[in-house]
């Protein structure tokens, strides 16, 4: 029996499925992270360090998967595609 193969993202050119992920991601671990850094107690000082780096990373990885997606859902040459692929300034 053979396993079906898991990816995150298909190579079809319309699959918003890495930037809703994405999406889900940065909303659920960048409030946290923010009331962490902005109002964080004063004893809370051998939980909040892990916890900052946890909220930290899964905004991160956020941010990079909005971009994944961002780079699959753009046409060839249009600004998004420039930008995702680091071509801002390239005509």
């Amino acid at each position: 029996m053979r396993w079906p193969k898991w990816s995150i993202a298909t190579s079809e050119p319309g699959d918003f499925l890495p930037a809703m992920v994405g999406c889900i991601f940065l909303f659920t671990s960048l409030p946290g992270f923010v009331m962490l850094l902005v109002n964080a107690d004063r004893g809370s000082g051998a939980v909040a360090l892990p916890l900052l780096v946890l909220l930290g990373a899964g905004s991160l990885l956020g941010i990079g998967f909005i971009v994944f997606g961002i780079r699959i859902c753009s046409y060839p040459g249009s600004p998004a595609s420039r930008i995702t692929h680091g071509r801002i300034f390239m005509r």
